[in-house]
């Protein structure tokens, strides 16, 4: 008996089960054949939407530790009522009460280690590296580095990977995406000479690049059967949300992004808006838009790059898989559908888990190791505070019946206690004594103290990175040089692991997005003005290339101090030795120890040399002064001019015989 073919499969449905595609479909656009209402639309909607409440269902089991995460970085705690009270009494502007505090420990920790590595990924010009393999590839890599510097700044991408940071050490995940953007607005172009200048308004492109949002982790929601951070390569799916106002979507839509808008329902999906208590502290919305009391409330919009099989949704003829971006409004109607199409084939996120043990999926932060350190030097400094207040309250034994108890209530600072007949003529501390009481906590500040120097041994954010002296002795500087390079060390690791996960695979997105769309007109507005003052020509030739894109080593910029004084001592030694004055240019390394000493624009204040011919000619013409005959004096070797103010000379100098 001859073996029967399987029957074929697709993701989810066989093949018998897909939907027809006939050739007046090809005709149109995918989004425009879901209309909201038809089967189309009600079948692609589930197969979404199944696939977005999943990874919904995995990732809300990191919400409550995430919570309590968010909570001890703001030094949150739940105060009792009266506690409450005399907290909303202490922000009246009150005489202040004790209430109990939480060490914001976590908090300083974070803030270090998210500063050096901000400062080591982003305090370097350009601030992605690219390289190339390929003889004579240096100009396409340099090509490449200027415009990715360019789309940085222009996407004030620095804020962003501030945020991007602090994620992976509160939550443990850190979520950066990338979409190719172009922006069109509407410019005033003036034409004409001086004399009938006109004025009008021209639609322009006035942004082609990549765009980088630091995703919230709360709002992420990424294939759950593999590694977060090879979702971008191995999973099937990863979606993202927001809450978007109804006036931009209907301007995208007027743009031609999307369609449909017109048919999303007012009502928000039942599920809870976000978990986060970022704001709790601040009385914020963790999650601005989902919740408010004006008439419509934003749109929630779940966009998402799928990979599918067009044949089987009934979206193209297509029957190899695709990665589509999809954009979904309030659960309810698709509005975006499109292929991605990309030249890097990565679904366009990147995710870093620094503090990953491996192959699952979700990680811990940093927070959740120093929680309980934090939970621990909280308690010894409340009870500590505790004890004192009760120490301070004097407390007495008193015999009401022999002591005028009215006198004893009186709260006057200058009290006279009044014993009563009976107990006239008797030892006065038989009748009232103070009752001792004895700080048992006084050890709990140095056991504090004991917990943070753990927790610095777990975090390698010592009291040297965070700019703090330690200890009260003095020390060497090799001492202290030493201490922060070997902190600095372990986050440097911790620096190199995070580009390796996510930021090399922003560099290639970035990269290889540039190559595929943009547009060469739009290319030279971006470098036309650079190339005034240093002729530069790229093209579409020269940033297309076959680039590699090496991990970061995680080690601090330059210090451009440290960098002055050697350069000084350079100088120093360069100006004393007349051999080196033979082989090396001195007023070059000046010129350059002053730009690392902050001096802008030397360049323009040099001197130079003229012929004796043409010097006495600007002299007898007026436009420079002879500075020694000026002054009475005879200039040797040469002449020193000085411009003369109302002259046309643009510079002067000494000059050489």
């Amino acid at each position: 008996m001859a073996d029967t073919a399987p029957e074929s499969q697709g993701l989810a449905l066989p093949k018998a089960d897909w939907p027809s595609f006939t050739a007046t479909d090809s005709d149109r656009r995918p989004i425009d054949r879901l209309k909201p209402g038809t089967e189309l639309h009600r079948t692609v909607l589930d197969y979404l939407v199944s696939r977005l409440e999943d990874s919904e269902k995995e990732m809300s089991k990191f919400y409550s530790r995430w919570s309590v995460q968010e909570k001890k970085i703001q030094a949150y705690i739940d105060l009792p009522k009266w506690e409450e009270d005399l907290a909303a009494l202490n922000d009246a502007g009150e005489p202040p009460k004790i209430t109990s505090i939480i060490v914001p420990y976590t908090f300083a920790t974070v803030s270090t280690i998210v500063t050096f590595l901000l400062h080591t990924f982003a305090g370097r010009r350009p601030m992605f590296q690219v390289g190339s393999y390929k003889e004579g590839g240096s100009k396409a890599v340099q090509a490449m580095e200027t415009l990715l510097q360019f789309q940085a700044d222009h996407s004030r991408l620095v804020k962003h990977l501030f945020q991007f940071l602090q994620d992976t050490q509160v939550y443990g995940l850190g979520v950066m995406r990338t979409l190719w953007e172009n922006t069109s607005a509407m410019r005033t172009v003036i034409t004409g000479a001086n004399g009938s200048m006109q004025r009008s308004r021209e639609q322009r492109i006035v942004y082609q690049g990549n765009t980088v949002i630091a995703q919230d982790p709360f709002m992420f929601f990424p294939d759950p059967r593999v590694p977060m951070t090879e979702v971008n390569r191995l999973g099937e799916f990863v979606f993202w949300r927001d809450f978007t106002g109804r006036h931009i979507l209907l301007r995208e839509q007027a743009d031609g992004k999307l369609k449909w808008v017109e048919h999303t329902p007012e009502a928000l999906p039942q599920a809870k808006v976000s978990d986060s208590a970022r704001s709790i502290r601040a009385l914020g919305t963790s999650t601005p838009g989902g919740q408010t009391t004006l008439p419509k409330a934003f749109v929630q919009r779940d966009q998402g790059s799928v990979e599918i099989i067009p044949a089987e949704l009934g979206l193209g003829e297509s029957e190899a898989p695709e990665k589509w971006l999809f954009t979904i409004l309030n659960k309810k109607v698709i509005v975006q559908a499109e292929p991605l199409g990309m030249d890097h084939g990565m679904h366009p996120i990147c995710v870093s888990e620094p503090y990953t043990m491996g192959y699952g999926f979700g990680q811990l932060g940093i927070a959740d190791y120093l929680g309980p350190l934090q939970d621990a030097v909280t308690w010894l400094i409340n009870s500590h505070i505790d004890n004192v207040r009760r120490t301070l309250n004097n407390m007495f034994i008193v015999d009401p019946s022999r002591v005028e108890m009215q006198d004893f209530k009186n709260p006057s600072a200058a009290r006279i206690l009044r014993l009563k007949r009976s107990a006239f003529g008797q030892d006065v501390r038989t009748v009232i004594t103070q009752f001792p009481v004895a700080d048992v906590t006084g050890q709990h500040v140095r056991d504090a103290e004991l917990f943070m120097r753990m927790g610095q041994q777990l975090s390698a954010v010592t009291e040297n990175l965070m700019g703090v002296q330690e200890g009260s002795s003095r020390k060497t500087a090799s001492e202290v040089r030493i201490s922060g390079e070997s902190a600095a060390s372990r986050l440097s690791a911790q620096g190199r692991l995070i580009s390796a996960q996510g930021l090399v695979d922003l560099t290639e997105q970035m990269s290889l997005n540039t190559q595929q769309y943009l547009s060469e007109e739009y290319l030279l507005q971006v470098v036309g003005q650079e190339g005034i003052a240093e002729p530069i020509n790229i093209g579409p030739t020269e940033v297309v290339g076959d680039f590699h894109y090496p991990i970061h080593d995680g080690t601090l910029p330059i210090d451009r101090i440290a960098m002055f004084d050697v350069w000084r001592q350079v100088f120093q030694a360069v100006q004393a030795d007349p051999a080196l004055r033979q082989s090396y240019s001195l007023s070059k390394i000046f010129e350059h120890v002053a730009e690392l000493g902050g001096a802008k624009d030397i360049e323009s204040m040099r001197l130079e040399p003229r012929p004796d011919a043409e010097v006495e000619k600007m002299v007898q013409a007026g436009d420079a002064v002879d500075i020694p005959s000026a002054l009475g004096g005879s200039s040797q070797g040469g002449q020193t001019l000085e411009r003369n103010p109302g002259s046309r000379v643009t510079d002067a100098g000494s000059f050489s015989a």
